[in-house]
Parts: structure tokens; C-alpha cells; sequence
């Protein structure tokens, strides 16, 4: 049993590294800053006039400095310096009046009146956005539509809820409806990404963040949905990795279990999203598991994206799965690596645990943590006391990832190395301690989308349309 403290990873940004995405976009600059990019962001918006008109007297206010909360860690709660085209992300936000759809509150009350539960409004409320997206998709085409709902509808239908469905035998099926997850899942066909906001944002509670934090992930999440770059990875010059995160959904009645996949092209945190096919649970174990062939045709085809995206083959693959790997899966995985001429590839398992560490003092281990017990089982804190915070920045005690490697390559450390890195490749939080990386983070959020989606639709690839 070894126990060692890894280095916060580095971010790469326009003009320098730093280890904070908020420091860095303010000190050195958004990280494609010379590349194309959107330098200019054109918004849509739906929802109702109320909400719509506040959200964008807040979006203005947003244009210039926003004083942080005040606090003894000043590197967790950090001033936002403005979205325009001087400072920070040099980019604006641009739209005109013909770019914003009103739904009249009229309108939702008839809904709400002709509704036999709130299941059946959900699935009206939805339409009612569609039918706004739709017409703003043929006509205007903005880079990121906001759909913006007020306090009192969104206590009314936000959440998940389960609708009972007649079958021929005796048991019923419950299917979930959720507000969020149908209407990102039916907006994929119009080809922009949605940005789902609540118009309580322009005045925060205090249960909710800091004014300077909700702007700072709100514009990130907007840059990076517009096809923007907020930071990298710092680039590896020597090897060409692709990491690729593999998860499993439940569908909407449970009846069967798909799979999800992410994956993350290069340190640019570029990614495809695939949908798998259906899986059967392990009698020995009660996790689901692939076939050989359905390993190996998921991660073909994956790959193949990726060739199509970069126009060059990874020379290493890590393999983020959330759960233990079979016999048959880690056949077709390393099928597909010989086949591709991949000269690394690394299986790892990521996943909760009960485990715990206990500090000295009041607070937890550093994040970064690292316990191995033996060569393929550690543990790794990916959450605990942040130095650059000066604090533990959570509400309840952490507890570490456990990390399981089934076949590796590369050392241990490097993997955990790379998991830590990952956990900050997240754009809708600017707030760097994630618990999860990416690739499981993702392709589990992904998954709750994927399964809105009928047979018959062809998923969005990119992850902006599922954040």
C-alpha cells in the first residue's frame, strides 16, 4: 500500500498555463484565441416576454465587470471581468428582435388548463418550445438558442416524472418524462445547441452561487456551445492520446439497458457521442456488459469518427468504463487496437466507493490524493482541499474515485495523472474540483438524453447538445 499527492493539472490558454480555468481565460485569454472562433455570438431566445426581457437586461449587465463575493478565499470566488470583445473571452453577444420568440402566457395557461396531468404539460410545454426553435433554426439560425423559463412554470414541471403505459400483460411500464431531457433530445433535429436557463439567475438567491460565479460558467457554457475552445488540456507533444468513456442507460420504461460513449478527440476536449446497442446484464456480477462484437463494432466505430474529425489515428487509447470489464469486452477492445495499429491502450475502470481517508485537523485530503493498494486498484480523491482554494470548497466529506486498471500500458500514476486532468475538462462549471472526468461525466449525462430519442433519430455528435 503506497499513499502519494499528484500535482494539480495545467490548462493550457492563449498566452500561458495556468491550473484555474477563470484565472487563466482572465491572465492569458480563451486557449483557441487564434484559431476560428466565436468572436461574436449570435443568441436566440423562446419563453415568455417577462423572463426573456430580464434575462437580456442581465446579459447587458454582463458586458462589464461583476465585483466577486467577498470571502477569505478570493481564488474561489473570483471577479468576472465582463463578456465584450476587450477583456477575457473577446467575444460579444449579438441579436436583434427578430431572433426572439414569445410564448404568451395565455398560451401556457391554456396549455395547463387542457392538460390531463403534469406529465401531458410537460409534453406540451416542450412543443410549445419546439415550435419556437424550429422557426428560429429556418430562419435565423443563431450559434446558441436560450429557452428561458420563469419561477412559477418551472416549479410546475420541472423534474422527472413517470407516466403509466397500458401493455398486453399484466405489469405496467413506467416511463420517465423529464422537461429537460425531452426537449434536448427532440431540439437535436434542428441542428443548434439549447441552452436551457431559469430567469432567476439575474436576481441569485442566497442558496444559489455568487452573481460572478453564474456569470462565469454561464458565458463558458455559452462560448464553448457556440463552438468555442474556454481551455485545453496541456498539450503532450509525444504521443497522440484519445481517451473514450463508456457507460450505460437505462431506457425510458427500464425495460433494456443501451450504452452511451464518449469521447474526447484530443486535449482540445473535442468529442463525439455514439449510441450503442442493447445490453444484457452479467448474471455473475449484475453489471451490464458487452459482447466481443459489440466492443469491438462500438469502439470501431468510434474511432472512426475520430479519424474523420482529426484525419489521424490515436497512437494511445485510454478506456474510461464505469464499470468492471469482461472477458468478451476486453477481447473486442484490443481487436480493435491491432487492427487500427493503436500501440497503447489502456482499460480502466472508474467508479464510487465507501473507502475513506482521514487528515489531520478539520479538513480532508487533498485533492489529488492518491492510495494505491496494489498495482491495479487505487483510489484517487478527485474532490477534497484545494490549495489554490484554501479550502475544501463542498458542502458534505468527500470520498475518493476507485480506480481499477485491467489492462495498462502506461503507469499508474499517469492514468490517475489524466483522471485528475479530466475532471476539469467540464464547461458548464468553471469551478475546477469535479469529482468525475469527463468521460464519465459526460457520457452519463448523455446517456439520460439518448434515451428520448426514437430508434429512428440519428444522434447530435457533438457534446454541446447534450450539456
Amino acid at each position: 500500500m503506497e499513499i502519494s499527492l499528484l500535482e494539480e493539472p495545467i490548462l493550457q490558454f492563449q498566452n500561458g498555463e495556468h491550473i484555474c480555468p477563470r484565472t487563466g481565460i482572465y491572465k492569458y485569454g480563451v486557449a483557441d484565441f487564434e484559431n476560428v472562433r466565436p468572436d461574436k455570438i449570435v443568441l436566440g431566445f423562446v419563453g415568455n416576454s417577462d423572463s426573456i426581457g430580464s434575462l437580456i437586461s442581465w446579459i447587458k449587465t454582463c458586458k462589464s465587470h461583476i465585483e466577486p463575493k467577498k470571502s477569505k478565499q478570493p481564488n474561489l470566488f473570483m471577479n468576472f471581468p465582463g463578456f465584450n470583445d476587450k477583456v477575457a473571452f473577446k467575444s460579444e453577444i449579438s441579436y436583434d428582435e427578430t431572433y426572439v420568440r414569445k410564448i404568451n402566457n395565455s398560451i401556457f395557461e391554456k396549455a395547463k388548463k387542457s392538460s390531463e396531468d403534469i406529465d401531458d404539460l410537460i409534453i406540451k410545454a416542450v412543443n410549445l418550445f419546439l415550435t419556437e426553435i424550429k422557426f428560429l433554426s429556418k430562419n435565423k439560425n443563431p450559434d446558441v438558442i436560450l429557452c428561458v423559463l420563469d419561477e412559477k412554470f418551472t416549479n410546475m414541471i420541472y423534474g422527472t416524472k413517470t407516466v403509466k403505459v397500458d401493455e398486453d400483460d399484466e405489469d405496467n411500464l413506467s416511463i420517465e418524462i423529464n422537461f429537460r431531457r425531452l426537449l434536448k433530445a427532440k431540439a437535436m433535429e434542428y441542428n443548434i445547441p439549447i441552452q436551457i436557463v431559469r430567469d432567476r439567475i439575474v436576481k441569485p438567491s442566497k442558496e444559489m452561487q455568487d452573481e460572478a460565479t453564474i456569470a462565469w460558467n454561464f458565458f463558458t457554457a455559452l462560448y464553448y456551445k457556440a463552438s468555442g475552445t474556454p481551455w485545453a488540456l496541456k498539450k503532450d507533444a509525444t504521443n497522440n492520446t484519445c481517451f473514450a468513456g463508456i457507460s450505460f442507460y437505462k431506457s425510458r420504461d427500464k425495460s433494456t439497458t443501451q450504452t452511451s460513449v464518449t469521447q474526447i478527440f484530443n486535449e482540445q476536449g473535442n468529442g463525439v457521442i455514439l449510441r450503442g446497442t442493447p445490453v444484457k446484464e452479467s448474471k455473475k456480477d449484475k453489471q451490464p456488459h458487452l459482447s466481443e462484437q459489440q466492443a469491438f463494432d462500438l469502439l470501431y466505430n468510434s474511432l472512426k469518427e475520430y479519424y474523420e474529425a482529426v484525419k489521424i489515428y490515436p497512437q494511445r487509447l485510454v478506456i474510461h468504463k464505469s464499470s468492471n470489464y469482461s472477458e468478451e469486452e476486453i477481447e473486442g477492445f484490443e481487436k480493435v487496437a491491432e487492427e487500427m495499429n493503436i500501440n497503447s491502450l489502456d482499460l480502466v475502470t472508474i467508479m464510487p466507493t465507501n473507502f475513506r481517508l482521514y487528515r489531520e485537523g478539520n479538513y480532508p485530503p487533498l485533492r489529488g490524493t492518491m492510495l494505491s493498494l496494489d498495482k491495479q486498484r487505487h483510489f484517487l480523491y478527485t474532490r477534497g482541499f484545494v490549495d489554490f482554494y484554501g479550502t475544501y470548497p463542498g458542502r458534505y466529506i468527500p470520498s475518493p474515485i476507485e480506480i481499477r486498471l485491467f489492462s495498462y500500458d502506461e503507469s499508474p500514476e499517469q492514468i490517475c495523472n489524466e483522471i485528475l486532468a479530466l475532471t476539469k475538462m467540464n464547461w458548464n462549471n468553471t469551478q475546477f474540483d469535479r469529482k468525475f472526468p469527463i468521460t464519465i461525466d459526460c457520457s452519463r449525462n448523455v446517456g439520460e438524453i439518448l434515451k428520448y430519442l426514437g430508434e429512428d433519430q440519428k444522434p447530435q455528435i457533438k457534446f454541446s447538445f447534450y450539456m
